[in-house]
């Protein structure tokens, strides 16, 4: 069997040539193997991979390929699958280039109409950046959690269950218990008999109103004794606004609670002797951290501490005999004094009042304040002066905050940059290698085949770059697209990863309604989403993909406008609440170790709302998902695909005498770029790192040297500032991966910088550019 007929057997008589594309545009490999296990289709991807030619590697047999000890270990599992068993399985490997790595592995058996199994879809998954990904937040949140364990206050997280996701060392060391008895304990138990109902009705209304809330009360401490706890709790949301639990902390008021209810007391007993302990009351008073004012029922101010803040009139006595709401302090802040006003006549009724208020000022950044107004009564019952109390939770909150959301954006970054420089690496060699063949054949149909592959290539570049749309918040190629006619051309791949167990079901609106899309990143989201249905039905089900045209009006994510909704539902385990509010949030996944990335989903949303429109849910467990995707509709015509030619540069002339000294890392990107040099005519020497790049440097100083920014050892930038040192104004052309442009142009300012991938005619121009 020819590998033509093959390949169209595989296809089932589809357009061949798109599944290749769409193959090709995948980042894993993809294989097919025969029943003799023969390889019959591979991608792009596993051609780099096994880093040999397609056409080396179609027609031979597995064992010929990884080897026997390889084969060894997988020919269980291959056998097993031509009797039409699906297999898993996840190892390491010995790559040749890149050494250790790992992988996960699927052998999906296809079938002919009557069952027979004709051979095996192989699909490779390289999950090393995962691994290192999660070690990395693994790392952040041992850094986060020891900022956390050394802050003066108690700490926690809860989810909405009221399990602890963290708490910090000095809320166990006010417990007295060990970490693993977090879940187990009852906070409730160490409140005080009498302060028991009132601080559960106020956590019960405080959780209710989905807004920051605090109490106050007498806790028991490990060695037994009660004390007097602030705390301030704040609801968490998600990505879509759900409650998913609450974060917190408490600090120790003791003293100044001691100082408040002596200070009670002695206004309640107010005699002639108030003026001979005024000096006392001053010292109790002044020692307490928070803003503390004694007023009378209809808001005149009798006594206040002297705290200094930076909200506050330098001379708070200035307050003494007016309304408070009239004080110098809260003519500074207008917009606070109805609030005030009305809370201090809800306080001469007898009621608590608590709020919080910020207290901004231009070109200063925002406090915020915990206001209470707190009625004392007399002996006969009524209220007789009201004490006025604000805390200071800025640096709270901050804190709060910092250790909510500093964990996932670290992990996300170190990711995306990682991923980001290794791909443009790769494509660099493969455009580059490409380029050079396009000018140095000589037979025509050659030339015609390499450019294709270089617009191939190109094309490849620009998918790498949009692959990172979520985390990266990159441009995608957005323009009008036809919904239903992409889902119809993706049928035969669909049908082919899902496999026959699975039931496909297709309605799709026949109004041909353009929409804006990038329709590259819009076949890889309908993919993810297949693929994470099938998984989602390991006995089989059934899938059903639906568009229709919908006006929506009223949505606070949408403009008003027309959409196409398309629409993915499975029948299969569907999800919790709790899973479904987190599904879209990078990095978050159910699969065990090893199966997902967790970022597949958050790639579908990024691409939706990248595109004007957004992504939804729908799930019960054991009913099933589906998920929606909303598209606006474009004004415009459909245009063709992208591609073409690329503009012709000018190839850079060499210059006689000029000597370049090239330093990078990679093998395979510097021996292009030397090639490159090499045919335009320039003296060319290569270094192999920074240090034997030095080396060369000093032996012979060149006109320009070409150098990679990230490199191990010395990076780039160190080369450049010991090279800069030595001979003032080298120049130096920086071409690099490197999401980070800032930090190279940083490490020479003056310097040019040439982003991979790149063809020999631009580099000729930017060496031109940078001898010039």
């Amino acid at each position: 069997m020819s590998g033509t007929s093959d390949s169209e057997a595989i296809a089932g008589g589809f357009d061949f040539a798109r599944v290749l594309g769409i193959a090709d545009a995948l980042p894993m490999p993809i294989a097919y193997v025969d029943r003799s296990l023969r390889y019959r289709f591979t991608n792009k991807a596993m051609a780099e991979f096994f880093e040999r030619k397609r056409s080396d590697i179609l027609g031979r047999s597995v064992i010929d390929n990884l080897g026997e000890e390889a084969f060894r270990i997988r020919e269980p599992m291959l056998r097993a699958a031509l009797a039409g068993e699906r297999q898993w399985f996840a190892a390491h490997y010995d790559h040749p280039s890149r050494g250790p790595i790992a992988l996960q592995t699927e052998y999906l058996p296809q079938t002919d109409s009557a069952g027979n199994v004709l051979g095996i879809v192989i699909i490779v998954q390289d999950v090393t950046e995962q691994r290192v990904a999660e070690r990395a937040l693994r790392e952040s949140e041992a850094r986060f959690r020891r900022i956390a364990n050394n802050a003066p206050v108690i700490m926690w997280v809860t989810r909405l269950d009221r399990h602890r996701e963290f708490v910090n060392d000095a809320y166990l060391e006010f417990a007295g218990i060990a970490r693993e008895q977090v879940n187990t304990h009852e906070w409730r138990e160490w409140i005080h008999s009498e302060d028991f109902e009132r601080m559960v009705a106020e956590s019960i209304a405080g959780e209710a109103s989905l807004q920051p809330f605090s109490l106050e009360g007498r806790y028991k401490r490990a060695d037994g004794e009660y004390r007097w706890l602030r705390s301030v709790s704040s609801p968490r949301f998600g990505p879509d606004g759900e409650l998913i639990g609450f974060i917190g902390a408490a600090f120790d008021v003791t003293v100044a609670k001691q100082g408040e209810l002596q200070l009670k007391a002695e206004v309640e007993a107010r005699t002639e002797a108030l003026v001979d302990s005024e000096a006392r009351l001053r010292a109790i008073f002044d020692s307490i951290r928070e803003v503390v004012v004694l007023l009378e029922p209809d808001g005149t101010v009798v006594q206040l501490n002297r705290t200094r803040t930076n909200w506050r009139q330098a001379d708070p006595d200035q307050a003494v005999g007016k309304k408070l709401w009239d004080a110098p302090t809260l003519q500074m802040f207008p917009e606070h004094r109805p609030l005030i006003r009305r809370a201090v006549a809800e306080a001469a009724q007898g009621k608590v009042v608590q709020t919080e208020i910020v207290m901004e000022r231009p070109g200063q950044p925002g406090v915020t304040l915990d206001i209470s107004l707190s009625p004392v009564a007399g002996k006969e019952g009524a209220v007789t002066y009201i004490l006025f109390e604000a805390r200071d939770l800025t640096e709270l909150k901050r804190a709060q905050e910092q250790l909510r959301q500093s964990q996932k954006m670290e992990a996300l970054g170190q990711l995306t940059g990682g991923i980001a420089h290794d791909f443009n690496n790769l494509l660099t060699v493969v455009v580059g290698g490409l380029d050079l063949i396009v000018k140095r054949a000589e037979d025509p149909k050659l030339e015609r085949y390499a450019r294709n592959a270089l617009e191939a290539a190109e094309r490849g570049a620009r998918l790498t770059a949009q692959l990172l749309a979520f985390s990266r918040v990159q441009r995608l190629e957005v323009k009008p697209t036809f919904v239903a006619p992409l889902i119809e051309n993706m049928r035969p791949l669909l049908r082919n990863v899902l496999g026959p167990g699975i039931e496909k079901r297709f309605d799709l609106d026949t109004d041909m309604v353009p929409v804006l899309a990038d329709p590259t990143q819009l076949e890889l989201a309908v993919l993810n989403l297949a693929i994470n249905a099938r998984d989602a039905m390991p006995e089989g089900g059934r899938l059903t993909f639906v568009t229709r045209t919908t006006a929506i009006s009223s949505d606070p994510e949408l403009e008003p406008g027309d959409y196409i909704e398309l629409s993915i539902s499975d029948t299969g385990t569907g999800m919790t609440e709790e899973v479904m509010n987190r599904a879209f949030d990078p990095f978050y996944t159910t699969k065990e170790v090893g199966r997902g990335t967790g970022l597949g989903l958050s790639m579908v949303y990024g691409v939706a709302r990248q595109s004007g429109g957004t992504a939804r849910i729908e799930s019960r467990v054991g009913e099933g998902t589906t998920v929606r995707l909303y598209f606006r509709k474009a004004d415009g015509a459909v245009t063709g695909e992208p591609g073409g030619a690329p503009e012709a540069v000018e190839p850079a002339k060499a210059e006689p005498t000029a000597d370049v000294l090239v330093v990078d890392d990679d093998h395979d990107v510097r021996g292009f770029i030397v090639a490159s040099l090499e045919d335009l005519g320039y003296c060319v020497r290569e270094a192999v790192d920074g240090a034997c790049g030095l080396e060369e440097f000093r032996r012979a100083t060149p006109d320009l040297v070409v150098l990679d920014y990230l490199m191990p050892n010395l990076s780039g930038a160190e080369v450049a500032a010991i090279m800069r040192e030595e001979r003032p104004g080298q120049a130096i052309l920086f071409v690099s991966g490197y999401s980070q442009t800032d930090a190279i142009r940083a490490a020479a300012p003056d310097a040019l910088l040439l982003p991979k991938p790149f063809r020999a005619d631009a580099l000729g121009a930017a060496v031109r550019k940078a001898l010039a």
